[in-house]
């Protein structure tokens, strides 16, 4: 069960991502500290952590992830691990489908003044981060599910979510993406991990 105090995060989480939804709705520019936390990070830019950033943002995308699930699937599947791979496949497709469906709802253009590399499509939410949340959490979930020491639950999260911080701020280091998308990304992607750990039942 879900607790009350759960609820209202996720209601929050879920008010916060649509106010900034509508708040960047078909818009080009940024909104809030968008210029400043972009302007600050391109001010750092140097050629070994561009390679590192590029590096961790193709971790996050399709090219990489696509080819690691079918394996993991596969496994799974043989395993006959049925509730695994259900939470994995909502977790990584699932979220993208939902992200690309956002997508044309909010229709932001990314900052394209900031582009350190080529990126198509919509920008609000962050794709990279959605998914690397929902995947990252799911991940540590059914690691931790068995687990009654509670300071090893925290310690599974804790890197978890800074593998997530990691490819947010790749995105904003690349120019791919504005601060509020990969919030936006972060908030969304939270409500849908715990959603995912709720409908599908083991």
């Amino acid at each position: 069960m879900i607790s009350l105090s759960k609820y209202k995060i996720y209601i929050l989480c879920m008010i916060i991502f649509l106010i900034i939804g509508f708040m960047v709705m078909g818009k080009s520019e940024g909104i809030l500290f968008d210029y400043a936390i972009l302007e600050y990070l391109h001010q750092k830019t140097n050629p070994t952590l561009l390679k590192v950033m590029k590096l961790i943002s193709f971790i996050g995308s399709y090219l990489f992830i696509t080819p690691l699930m079918t394996a993991i699937l596969i496994f799974n599947f043989i395993k006959k691990n049925y509730y695994i791979s259900k939470l994995l496949i909502l977790s990584t497709l699932g979220t993208w489908i939902l992200n690309y469906i956002l997508k044309q709802i909010f229709q932001r253009i990314r900052p394209i003044d900031f582009f350190i590399v080529d990126q198509s499509g919509f920008s609000y939410p962050s794709g990279h981060t959605m998914v690397a949340t929902t995947f990252y959490l799911t991940k540590v979930f059914l690691l931790t599910r068995n687990i009654r020491d509670e300071s090893k639950k925290i310690f599974y999260y804790l890197i978890a979510f800074i593998f997530i911080f990691l490819m947010a701020l790749s995105r904003l280091y690349l120019g791919v993406h504005w601060p509020t998308d990969v919030i936006g990304g972060f908030l969304i992607g939270y409500v849908l991990y715990n959603t995912y750990i709720f409908l599908i039942r083991e």
